[in-house]
């Protein structure tokens, strides 16, 4: 690994931000061990770099150009040589997908500045599987259509946001099909999803949706995938390719091993835009263990963006403390949103048209928080607008929770 970590400083080094950002006594560093030494990387950083600042490539060696959506500031670059695509590619095929060349891929991540669909396509691509490109962020492809596609093509695998899937549902439903019939999705094996926060209790939700394995990809446009699920519901680190730390709240160290904290990636093999030490604004944990799939490398767990924590009564809940309790409902709602503050956490849902709320639920979400939570029902149409479903209308990411009060980061390095 020492061997590989020196040979990423040495492309670092061709990096004009890097050439600003280290020290002349950093650069020399050659040792994995000495990581911890070397300065942090931020989104603010890949932001006041700019994208020419961050090629650490001749431009003709650039084979793709990506930026991030610019949710939480303005977007942050990315560079792929052909090398680095075909990685996030092998990357994938190392998920529980196993692609071959018999699988019909509805590739639905949308197609534009963004990552996950392009190494969506290597994958397929190096498996030999025929891709469907299908963006949800084209009018060519609203919802029906995707249906129909689905059903005419022997569509095979599909891959997008977990939101994507809910969404694809819930419109078979409204076409008078059921997304969990082999009779009406005979061909249907697997779903690929990634970019958003996946609790398990959300994974079951969507498997049971669709009667069908669901494996998760976690990583993002600045890094490709860092990590992919195997066929036991395990993200493996995709060690070859990535070193990952998980540091204490206050950045001053690292967390004891399997504690959580914030994640900081280095991206051992990347050659465009390669990054060191990027703290990517995410809550992880990691394990050691020994996966019946045969890997030993560590398991990643998920706990959110730090940007989307909130505070309930002297409580900080992670994304993910959320997620898995509503999901955890006996009927999921299929749209809800959370609003900080005050001592109570309060869920507005949104049940399938025809559903009522789980009784008790508010009291369901209480237990499983171990705080109190209210449950606001809102009629059919309030939070998903169903008819858009059925129209030629672009997907947009979803929104679950409302952003924090300023002093949240003060409050968790605290605790």
């Amino acid at each position: 690994m020492s061997v590989k970590f020196a040979a990423f400083m040495d492309r670092l080094a061709q990096s004009p931000f890097y050439q600003q950002h280290l020290s002349s006594e950093q650069k020399k560093i050659r040792d994995l061990d000495r990581i911890g030494e070397l300065p942090l990387t931020t989104k603010d950083h890949l932001r006041e770099a700019g994208p020419w600042n961050l090629l650490a490539v001749a431009p003709q060696d650039a084979a793709e150009y990506f930026e991030t959506f610019g949710t939480t500031g303005p977007p942050a670059s990315a560079w792929f040589t052909r090398a680095d695509l075909e990685a996030g590619g092998r990357q994938i095929l190392d998920s529980g997908l196993r692609l071959t060349n018999e699988d019909r891929l509805l590739n639905r991540f949308p197609y534009a500045l963004s990552l996950p669909a392009h190494l969506v396509q290597q994958a397929a691509w190096q498996a030999g599987a025929c891709i469907l490109p299908a963006s949800s962020r084209s009018t060519m492809t609203p919802y029906p259509r995707i249906i129909e596609l689905l059903r005419k093509l022997n569509v095979t695998v599909i891959t997008g946001l977990a939101r994507e899937m809910e969404l694809l549902a819930e419109t078979a439903r409204l076409l008078g099909l059921d997304s969990r019939s082999r009779s009406d999705f005979p061909h249907l094996r697997a779903l690929g999803v990634a970019g958003e926060l996946l609790a398990e209790p959300r994974r079951r939700h969507i498997e049971e949706l669709w009667g069908v394995p669901t494996y998760n990809l976690y990583g993002s446009t600045e890094t490709a995938n860092i990590a992919a699920m195997c066929e036991h519901g395990i993200l493996h680190v995709a060690d070859r390719d990535f070193h990952v730390e998980v540091l204490r709240e206050d950045l001053s160290g690292p967390v004891q091993p399997g504690s959580k904290g914030r994640a900081v990636i280095t991206t051992l093999t990347h050659e465009g835009s390669p990054l060191l030490r990027y703290l990517n604004g995410d809550i992880i944990s990691l394990e050691s263990l020994t996966c019946p799939c045969g890997r030993s490398g560590p398991r990643l767990n998920h706990f959110g963006r730090s940007s989307d924590r909130i505070i309930v009564g002297d409580r900080l809940l992670e994304p993910h403390d959320i997620h898995e309790a509503v999901y955890s409902l006996p009927m999921p709602p299929i749209a809800w949103k959370t609003t900080p503050g005050g001592d109570t956490l309060l869920v507005t849902c949104e049940w399938p048209a025809g559903e009522t709320a789980p009784v008790h639920a508010a009291s369901l979400l209480t237990e499983h928080l171990g705080l109190p939570a209210a449950v606001r029902t809102v009629e059919s149409g309030v939070l998903l607008d169903r008819q858009t479903l059925l129209e030629q209308q672009v997907s947009v990411k979803p929104q679950y929770i409302e952003q924090p009060s300023p002093v949240l980061l003060g409050y968790a390095q605290q605790k």
